[in-house]
Protein backbone atom coordinates (compact mmCIF):
# COMPACT_ATOMS: atom_id res chain seq x y z
CA UNK A 1 0.00 0.00 0.00
CA UNK A 2 1.25 3.32 -1.17
CA UNK A 3 1.69 5.73 1.39
CA UNK A 4 0.11 9.57 0.02
CA UNK A 5 1.98 12.72 1.21
CA UNK A 6 -0.32 14.54 3.16
CA UNK A 7 1.90 17.80 2.75
CA UNK A 8 1.59 18.10 -1.14
CA UNK A 9 -1.05 21.01 -2.05
CA UNK A 10 -2.10 22.11 -5.09
CA UNK A 11 -0.56 23.72 -6.83
CA UNK A 12 -0.82 28.04 -7.02
CA UNK A 13 -1.64 29.40 -9.98
CA UNK A 14 0.13 32.05 -11.41
CA UNK A 15 -1.72 35.24 -12.34
CA UNK A 16 0.02 35.04 -15.83
CA UNK A 17 -1.37 30.80 -16.17
CA UNK A 18 -3.82 30.54 -19.10
CA UNK A 19 -5.97 28.82 -16.51
CA UNK A 20 -6.12 31.30 -14.14
CA UNK A 21 -6.88 33.83 -16.88
CA UNK A 22 -9.59 31.73 -17.99
CA UNK A 23 -11.13 31.59 -14.69
CA UNK A 24 -10.93 35.34 -14.05
CA UNK A 25 -12.96 35.57 -17.50
CA UNK A 26 -15.18 32.93 -16.59
CA UNK A 27 -15.76 34.30 -13.50
CA UNK A 28 -16.93 38.00 -14.42
CA UNK A 29 -18.74 36.28 -17.43
CA UNK A 30 -21.07 34.64 -15.18
CA UNK A 31 -21.04 37.41 -12.94
CA UNK A 32 -22.11 39.74 -15.08
CA UNK A 33 -24.61 37.77 -17.13
CA UNK A 34 -26.40 37.34 -13.56
CA UNK A 35 -26.36 41.10 -12.56
CA UNK A 36 -27.79 41.88 -15.70
CA UNK A 37 -30.45 39.52 -15.28
CA UNK A 38 -31.42 40.72 -12.10
CA UNK A 39 -31.33 44.26 -13.54
CA UNK A 40 -33.51 42.78 -16.19
CA UNK A 41 -35.74 41.25 -13.95
CA UNK A 42 -36.00 44.49 -11.53
CA UNK A 43 -36.84 46.55 -14.65
CA UNK A 44 -39.63 44.32 -15.33
CA UNK A 45 -41.24 44.44 -11.30
CA UNK A 46 -41.13 48.51 -11.92
CA UNK A 47 -43.34 48.18 -14.91
CA UNK A 48 -45.52 45.80 -12.65
CA UNK A 49 -44.36 42.10 -13.73
CA UNK A 50 -42.76 39.94 -11.44
CA UNK A 51 -42.51 36.38 -11.21
CA UNK A 52 -42.82 33.29 -8.71
CA UNK A 53 -40.68 30.91 -10.94
CA UNK A 54 -37.75 31.03 -13.31
CA UNK A 55 -39.46 28.91 -15.97
CA UNK A 56 -42.55 31.54 -16.03
CA UNK A 57 -40.35 34.14 -16.24
CA UNK A 58 -38.19 32.94 -19.08
CA UNK A 59 -41.75 32.06 -20.72
CA UNK A 60 -42.49 35.61 -20.71
CA UNK A 61 -39.48 37.04 -21.68
CA UNK A 62 -39.55 34.51 -24.82
CA UNK A 63 -43.25 35.49 -25.49
CA UNK A 64 -43.57 39.09 -24.67
CA UNK A 65 -39.98 40.91 -24.41
CA UNK A 66 -37.28 42.03 -27.06
CA UNK A 67 -33.70 43.77 -27.40
CA UNK A 68 -32.83 46.14 -29.95
CA UNK A 69 -29.18 46.41 -30.19
CA UNK A 70 -27.93 49.84 -31.16
CA UNK A 71 -24.18 49.14 -32.06
CA UNK A 72 -23.31 52.58 -33.04
CA UNK A 73 -23.91 53.92 -29.76
CA UNK A 74 -23.18 50.71 -27.93
CA UNK A 75 -26.49 50.56 -26.21
CA UNK A 76 -29.64 47.79 -25.88
CA UNK A 77 -32.88 48.89 -25.13
CA UNK A 78 -35.07 46.12 -23.77
CA UNK A 79 -38.77 46.14 -24.34
CA UNK A 80 -42.22 44.88 -22.71
CA UNK A 81 -44.89 44.58 -25.01
CA UNK A 82 -43.38 47.12 -27.09
CA UNK A 83 -42.56 49.06 -23.95
CA UNK A 84 -39.37 50.30 -23.10
CA UNK A 85 -38.10 49.72 -20.01
CA UNK A 86 -34.78 48.70 -19.62
CA UNK A 87 -31.64 50.64 -21.31
CA UNK A 88 -27.69 49.30 -20.84
CA UNK A 89 -25.24 51.63 -22.88
CA UNK A 90 -22.39 49.03 -23.00
CA UNK A 91 -19.79 51.27 -23.38
CA UNK A 92 -16.95 50.09 -22.03
CA UNK A 93 -13.53 51.36 -20.83
CA UNK A 94 -9.91 48.31 -20.68
CA UNK A 95 -9.94 46.43 -17.72
CA UNK A 96 -7.30 47.84 -15.36
CA UNK A 97 -4.19 45.95 -14.00
CA UNK A 98 -5.06 43.59 -11.65
CA UNK A 99 -4.03 44.66 -7.65
CA UNK A 100 -2.98 41.77 -5.74
CA UNK A 101 -3.17 42.18 -2.26
CA UNK A 102 -2.42 39.65 0.40
CA UNK A 103 -3.41 36.35 -1.98
CA UNK A 104 -6.55 38.40 -3.51
CA UNK A 105 -6.61 39.76 -7.08
CA UNK A 106 -8.96 42.78 -7.71
CA UNK A 107 -9.78 43.45 -11.04
CA UNK A 108 -11.45 47.33 -11.71
CA UNK A 109 -13.66 48.17 -14.86
CA UNK A 110 -16.16 49.94 -16.14
CA UNK A 111 -18.74 47.65 -17.80
CA UNK A 112 -21.26 50.40 -19.07
CA UNK A 113 -23.87 51.32 -17.27
CA UNK A 114 -27.63 50.83 -16.90
CA UNK A 115 -31.61 52.84 -16.46
CA UNK A 116 -35.11 51.80 -15.87
CA UNK A 117 -37.24 53.44 -17.94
Amino acid sequence: MKKQNKDKQAPELSINSPLFIDSVIGRLYNDLNKKLEDYVIEGLKRKGFEFNHKLELEEFVKERCRCDDNIDLKEKIYYVDNIPFFLHNYKIEPLKMPSITDREYKITANLGTYAYL
